[in-house]
């Protein structure tokens, strides 16, 4: 399943993980995106799509990047807890990703759902854990 987060509208709607597509309590949520940076938008859009022509033009949306502070918030008011966040980094010569200590650029993510009951026992809003970004 491909999803894309539009940032303008920020609720589980527009990630589609509502319906047939809902995470259950305790279970795992993983997204790999890109983050909303001007180094990701020199990589993604100018480098990627108009000087290497490794993806077709328009394939990104500026408008759709997201940074992991971003993303997280967006879960955790939608009753998840992120685990981890690891940078990721694309080799377009080999054509392999591998993971990288910096999140600039590319991203992974798992959050884990919460139950109703970890939920209300969880600290106050506004003074939630938030992960380690490398």
């Amino acid at each position: 399943m491909f999803l894309h987060y539009n940032s303008e509208r920020s609720t589980f709607h527009d990630l589609n993980l509502c319906g047939p597509f809902s995470v259950q309590p305790g279970g795992s949520l993983f997204i790999t995106t890109i983050n909303k940076t001007n180094l990701s938008y020199a990589l993604a859009i100018v480098v990627a799509e108009q000087l290497l022509h490794i993806v077709p033009r328009g394939t990104h949306d500026w408008e759709k990047f997201v940074s992991p502070v971003e993303l997280e918030r967006l879960l955790e008011s939608n009753g998840f807890l992120v685990q981890s966040v690891q940078g990721m980094l694309y080799n377009p010569i080999s054509g392999a990703w591998s993971w990288a200590n910096s999140t600039a650029i590319n991203y992974a993510l798992h959050a884990v759902k919460q139950d109703d009951e970890t939920m209300d026992s969880s600290t106050p809003p506004g003074d939630h854990h938030e992960a380690t970004h490398s």
